[in-house]
């Protein structure tokens, strides 16, 4: 093949754009953080444009007769399972062409070859890597798991510190730049460590990053405010989508009560609760001056912020929680014997449902029917908040690090840097396109609210250790409480946290003391 240097200029200048964007829109309002004013990004986006040639800021080296070895999530976890790092036959034709594409650039540069162990079970990838660490053993040379598992392994000590530049090798992570998702380097750190981040070579990131989709044709059909209108002029709001909701739940099916073949404003799975949160400008946890986290969930304003999200998705005259074991949509689909998930793709489909939370990656199966639909961010908690927050579900996002034992640091760091600089206009184009392409979400509109979401995602430590408790779904931590009251029908906010909060603040204590005592 040619050798060639492939200029990034026009992308690397989109993506640093909205790198900047990211810096001011993803930390929410209990931070310390000033937010700047659209005015003032514009002069700094301008003021900090520059010309980026692909591979320019990594050495000439040359790992002919090399292979670069990485352990990812398998074919067991079907919809979470890795399809970035080589093609997957049955992934789209348009992201397997991508992977190929920016491996070859990548081997044509540097002479490597690629090889990936594919785990085949649940805890596979923890139990691995552990067992490596234990041996000495160099088995990968750079691993992807999902961000939790990833933070099990990094509070043993196992991983590199990608932000400490003295370390061997790691002067070629540059995660300054824009190919790294710089949310996930601010929000994944502690006490300024980076043992773990995400960018443009986790696509998983981009799916399990949350956010709504609305029926194009109820909206017309009902003569509703055009949504995108409403999130380009800052009205979305959850006061504006609870007003739309009531307008179209309906026990209309014919049969008495409410059952999956009624009509619903919004149908919200019970894991969105968190990602309204967020949504509404607040966080589970901020940082001091020093990156270390902060409880964020014990003042009178996130208590406020929860009442009235609470109020919100126990609203049965506009919102059905669908996915509740005791919702009449649960159960009515269970007993025709249709999945609910399934039963909630065809409630869109059929306009017999006018908004439905999901991950982006959800866009995937909701292209498979035929409908017209577009996409939105999670709504603002009222229009004097400044700017849109969309959470990312961090339980099968995965994220990249570099194990302590790999055989060659310096070969570690820049073939990571190198895949994840290549991605960009590689894999990253392929499944924004694959999801306005071939997902049948065309319109310039729902491009553009993508973005906005793919800009203005945050990564809540909360949500990867879940102090207090072992999961998101676990009413004892703090990233499943929330959900869990909702859920329960009873607003028990205060009380719980009171509950938990002890264990929260001794676990958060354990996670920040093994940051700093295992190097």
């Amino acid at each position: 093949m040619k050798k060639t240097k492939r200029s990034l200029t026009l992308s690397l200048l989109l993506v640093l754009m909205l790198s900047l964007l990211i810096t001011s829109c993803s930390t929410g309002p209990a931070t310390t953080t000033s937010t700047p004013s659209a005015e003032s990004n514009v002069s700094q986006e301008t003021s900090q444009e520059e010309e980026f040639v692909l591979f320019s800021n990594l050495p000439e080296v040359d790992y002919t007769g090399e292979t670069f070895k990485v352990i990812v999530e398998g074919d067991f976890r079907t919809t979470y399972m890795s399809v970035e790092f080589l093609p997957q036959e049955t992934s789209y034709d348009t992201l397997k062409m991508a992977v190929g594409e920016r491996n070859d650039l990548i081997t044509e540069k540097f002479g490597i070859e690629f090889e990936e162990f594919r785990t085949t079970s649940d805890g596979q990838m923890v139990t691995d890597l552990t067992a490596n660490a234990v041996a000495g053993i160099s088995e990968y040379d750079m691993v992807m798991p999902f961000m939790s598992d990833a933070a099990t392994l990094a509070l043993e000590g196992y991983f590199f510190d990608l932000n400490d530049k003295s370390l061997a090798g790691m002067e070629n992570i540059h995660l300054d730049m824009p190919y790294y998702d710089q949310g996930s380097v601010r929000d994944l750190s502690v006490a300024n460590k980076n043992y773990f981040v995400t960018g443009d070579l986790s696509l998983l990131a981009l799916a399990c990053t949350h956010a709504i989709i609305f029926n194009k044709d109820v909206i017309g059909e009902r003569g509703l405010e055009n949504p995108y209108d409403l999130v380009n002029d800052g009205k979305w709001t959850i006061d504006k989508m609870l007003e739309m909701c009531r307008g179209i739940t309906a026990d209309d099916d014919g049969t008495p009560g409410f059952g999956y073949t009624d009509s619903y404003g919004f149908l919200v799975n019970d894991n969105f609760v968190n990602s309204l949160y967020i949504g509404a400008g607040q966080r589970f946890t901020t940082k001091n001056n020093n990156d270390e986290p902060i409880i964020a969930v014990d003042s009178e304003s996130a208590a406020r912020v929860y009442d009235k999200i609470y109020s919100f998705v126990t609203d049965t005259t506009a919102v059905c929680q669908f996915s509740a074991a005791n919702n009449g949509y649960n159960t009515t689909s269970a007993a025709a014997g249709k999945n609910i998930w399934v039963a909630a793709l065809e409630s869109i489909e059929s306009k017999k449902a006018l908004f439905r939370a999901m991950a982006i990656i959800d866009i995937f199966d909701q292209g498979d029917y035929e409908c017209d639909f577009g996409v939105l961010p999670a709504p603002k908690l009222d229009e004097a908040q400044e700017s849109y927050y969309n959470r990312v579900s961090t339980v099968y996002a995965t994220c990249v690090a570099i194990p302590k034992n790999v055989r060659d640091p310096e070969m570690s760091a820049i073939i990571t840097d190198a895949l994840m600089q290549a991605s960009t206009e590689t894999t990253k184009r392929a499944y924004f396109q694959t999801i306005m392409q071939d997902r049948k979400v065309q319109d310039t509109e729902s491009e553009e609210m993508l973005q906005l979401i793919f800009d203005s995602r945050v990564y809540d430590l909360a949500s990867i250790y879940h102090w207090g408790g072992s999961n998101e779904a676990d009413l004892n931590s703090i990233s499943g409480f929330m959900n869990a009251i909702a859920i329960s029908g009873t607003n028990t906010f205060t009380s719980q946290w009171q509950a938990i909060e002890s264990s929260v603040k001794a676990d958060m204590e354990d996670t920040l003391d093994a940051y700093y005592n295992n190097d």
